[in-house]
C-alpha cells in the first residue's frame, strides 16, 4: 500500500475526519452499522460516512450515506417541481429537476469525493474502509464498540491523544478489559 494522502474536507463543530481499513470486504459495513446504533444512542454523531469495500479481484464498491448527487437531487427538485406545478404550471416540473440537479452537483456535503476516489483506489484487493466524520459525544462508549474489530487508523485529523486511543482500541495488541 501506498500513502493514502489527506482529505481535503474542513471539520467544524467537534467533527473529526478518520478513515479506518479493514481485512475483511464485509467488516467496514459491519462496523457502520453498529455505529449508527450508537448514534441513535447519542454516543456519537455521523456527519457522513463512507464505505468502501474492495473484492478479491481489486473490484471497489463505493457505498456514501450522505452526498446528494445530481440524480438524487434532481429527483428531490421533480417532487417540488411536481408540487408547484400543481400551484403554477408543468414548466415549474422540468425547472424544479433541474435546480434539484445543480444543487446535488454543486453542494457536496461531507467527505470530499477526490480523497474517496483516492482512498478506494490506494485501498488492497480483499480489504475494506470507513471513511467517517464524526463527532464523538460518549468517546468510551465509541472506543469500546470499535474494540470489537481489528482494524488500522490510516488517516485521521483527530488530535494525537484520541488517534492513539483509536489505534489502540483497533489494535490486536490491546490489553484485555
Amino acid at each position: 500500500m501506498t500513502d493514502p494522502g489527506t482529505a481535503t474536507t474542513p471539520t467544524s463543530g467537534g467533527e473529526h475526519l478518520v478513515a479506518i481499513v479493514f481485512d475483511k470486504p464485509s467488516r467496514a459495513a459491519e462496523v457502520l452499522l453498529n455505529l449508527v446504533h450508537l448514534q441513535e444512542e447519542g454516543a456519537l454523531r455521523l456527519g457522513d460516512a463512507v464505505v468502501i469495500a474492495k473484492d478479491a479481484s481489486g473490484r471497489a464498491q463505493i457505498h456514501e450515506t450522505v452526498d446528494i448527487t445530481p440524480s438524487r437531487g434532481a429527483l428531490i427538485g421533480g417532487w417540488w417541481g411536481i408540487f408547484a406545478g400543481l400551484l403554477v404550471g408543468p414548466l415549474a416540473i422540468a425547472g424544479g429537476a433541474a435546480v434539484g440537479a445543480l444543487y446535488g452537483k454543486l453542494v457536496d456535503k461531507g467527505l470530499a469525493d477526490d480523497w474517496v476516489k483516492q482512498m478506494s483506489e490506494w485501498l488492497d484487493a480483499g480489504k475494506s474502509a470507513l471513511l467517517l466524520l464524526v463527532t464523538f459525544e460518549n468517546k468510551p462508549l465509541v472506543l469500546r464498540e470499535l474494540g470489537r474489530y481489528e482494524g488500522q487508523v490510516t488517516a485521521t485529523d483527530f488530535p494525537e491523544p484520541v488517534r492513539q486511543e483509536l489505534e489502540e482500541a483497533l489494535s490486536s495488541q490491546r490489553a484485555p478489559e
